[in-house]
Parts: structure tokens; sequence; C-alpha cells
């Protein structure tokens, strides 16, 4: 998980995506904070009202990848998206799909090894920051007094 602190200066111009089960989605083209200029953000809707709470103030912004998973307020609160552990649970259940797929490519190639391989890749970048997100960096911000937001 990335840390990047500083005053908050600029949220960029921003679009908000509806997703399925009542989740919606911030994508910021760009976020200043500090002397660090992050483009191509993604954010929960309901953390997105907290950042911009902290315009113009001294800030700490959680990241994974592109993803803003937190936020640190000068007050000292911290706020994060709490992915549901359902989405976990599917995109595992998606995963072994995937895997199961292998089993006729390679009986018809005769190599079980390639077609297995080149799909737990697949599985591990596609996965990664929803175990990322939900078994490492959530566990650690509410240990730090977080206070957890549905996406």
């Amino acid at each position: 998980m990335k840390e990047v602190k500083g005053v908050l200066k600029t949220l960029g111009s921003g679009s908000t995506t509806h997703g399925n089960v009542g989740s919606s989605f911030v994508k910021y083209n760009t976020i200043e904070i500090g002397d660090t200029l992050l483009q191509k953000i993604v954010t929960a809707q309901s953390l997105n009202d907290f950042v911009e709470r902290g315009l113009g103030e001294e800030v700490t912004l959680f990241l994974n990848g592109k993803m803003l998973i937190g936020v640190k307020l000068s007050s000292g609160k911290i706020y994060y998206w709490k992915r549901s552990i359902f989405l976990f649970l599917y995109n595992v259940i998606f995963s072994l799909f995937l895997l199961g797929f292998t089993i006729p490519i390679g009986g018809m190639t005769g190599n079980f090894f390639i077609p297995m391989l080149f799909a737990l890749g697949l599985i591990f970048f596609i996965t990664k920051p929803f175990i990322m997100q939900t078994l490492i960096y959530q566990p650690k911000l509410s240990s730090l007094g977080g206070i957890s937001l549905k996406g």
C-alpha cells in the first residue's frame, strides 16, 4: 500500500460510474497532493465524500495501485473503502472457473503446463488488487482506527 502525504491541492475532473449492487465509483483524471500528481485514480463514491473534505488540508492518501482506498484527514481520522467479502469470493470462484478451462485446452494440445501457467497468471493479475485490499490493506487500516465505508 502506497501512502502519499501532503496538502490536497486539486481534485481534477472526475466522472461517476454506477455499478451493480448499489456500488458507485469516481474516476479522477488528476489528483494533486503536495508535490505529487496522481493520474487516473479510481475510488468508491462513499470514500470520495471524505477525500473532498480534505481539500486544502494536510492529508494522507492510501493507494492500492491506481485505486484510492483510504484517506487520513488533518483531524487524524482515517476513512477507508471496504470491499465486500462476497466480491472477493466471487473473484475466487471466477478464477477457479477460468482454471477449469485449462483442462480441455490441455487435453487437446497434450500439454497441461502452458495453459495452466497462462490461467494462473491471468488469475493473479485479475484478482491481486482484490486480494491485497481485502486481506491485507483493510485489516491494516482498521487496526489504525479507520472507519470503514462500503463501496
